[in-house]
């Protein structure tokens, strides 16, 4: 009975998300050519749309999760406050690089910037203070390595959907493959919290796609892409898979978000390889290599979209597993990524 209502809950907040997305796609678009936030073809080389598109897909979602915790009054909730705070300084620092093209540095500076201000209402990684973990300094190290872990899980949350927004539709697609595992458990498991921020970032998806998908009439930008990342990677954090077992259930997140962590350590090894600055924008993407193997591009979404719905079931299903034998599914998904990463990155200059 109580799953009812948590469902029926989750369904009313998705379909007001989902036409208050569409409504605020659509006013963005008629307001981006008049504050000059627009993607100018040649603008740079890894560039291939033909028509100035506007980038207001993170003025969108920030703006509807402000509205939406509002008005229902989960501001109220301190987590949720603190996710939707922090969300607001990604994303301000995102629209900052979509106006003025920050430098690596001052995009990362913000991100670490948001990370503070999230863990500062009190949402952390605790994993080398659990009880599970293997070895503990039993001093103050291991809270800073729970601070430190925390800031670059969120930062690299945050730039793996930043680099994975490199087509049509691909990373609202993921993200929304990602946060309906994420509802669903939380359904399941009764976390209030985690059942109300994806129900709401479910529903900005749902819209933000009929708009992002190829061909696109509004991209994400900077502001859209990082804010979804750290978003997300926020409610990860926040994500009990009440299993009472850490040693099997640490990794869940991992696979819900494996194809945006697969495509930035691609990226990242092969420009390594070919001596190529690593924050520069080019065509050498996981979407680019399988569309010069001769795939076409909504093919090509559609084979990133269902290798991450598979690894997603995957983790669901390790939930309720043995942790050994969890831990060594999840060890075969590494190999099937480093088989892979080998496979799309050989002869590839």
């Amino acid at each position: 009975m109580i799953q009812n209502l948590y469902l029926d809950h989750a369904i009313l907040l998705i379909l007001a998300s989902s036409l208050l997305s569409i409504l605020l796609s659509w006013l963005s678009i008629k307001v981006a050519p008049e504050i000059g936030l627009m993607d100018i073809p040649g603008s740079a080389d890894h560039k291939n749309h033909s028509n100035p598109i506007p980038l207001t897909g993170g003025i969108v979602l920030i703006d509807l999760l402000l509205i939406m915790v509002l008005i229902t009054g989960l501001w109220k909730d301190p987590k949720i406050l603190g996710v939707l705070l922090s969300g607001v300084v990604i994303s301000i620092f995102g629209l900052l690089d979509d106006f003025l093209d920050l430098s690596p540095l001052k995009k990362f500076m913000g991100q670490i910037l948001a990370s503070i201000c999230l863990i500062y209402f009190g949402i952390q990684i605790n994993f080398f203070s659990s009880p599970e973990f293997f070895y503990h300094t039993e001093s103050n190290l291991d809270f800073w390595l729970n601070l430190l872990f925390t800031i670059f899980w969120l930062t690299t949350l945050t730039n793996a959907f930043n680099f994975i927004d490199s087509i049509d539709g691909l990373a609202i697609g993921l993200s929304g493959l990602s946060i309906v595992f994420f509802l669903f458990i939380s359904i399941i498991s009764g976390q209030f919290i985690i059942l109300n921020l994806c129900s709401i970032l479910l529903g900005a998806c749902i819209g933000l796609y009929f708009f992002n998908a190829h061909p696109a009439r509004l991209f994400l930008g900077d502001s859209g892409a990082q804010s979804l990342g750290f978003v997300l990677g926020s409610i990860a954090i926040i994500f009990d898979p009440n299993t009472g077992n850490q040693s099997s259930t640490w990794f869940v997140p991992v696979l819900f978000f494996y194809i945006p962590l697969f495509d930035l350590v691609l990226v990242i090894i092969s420009r390594l390889r070919r001596k190529k600055n690593i924050y520069q924008a080019s065509r050498d993407h996981t979407f680019h290599r399988l569309q010069k193997m001769g795939f076409p591009v909504q093919h090509a979404v559609l084979m990133m979209h269902g290798v991450s719905l598979a690894m997603s079931m995957i983790g669901y299903l390790c939930l309720n597993l043995n942790p050994v034998y969890a831990n060594l599914i999840f060890m075969l998904t590494l190999l099937f990524g480093v088989f892979s990463l080998i496979r799309l990155d050989k002869n590839y200059y």
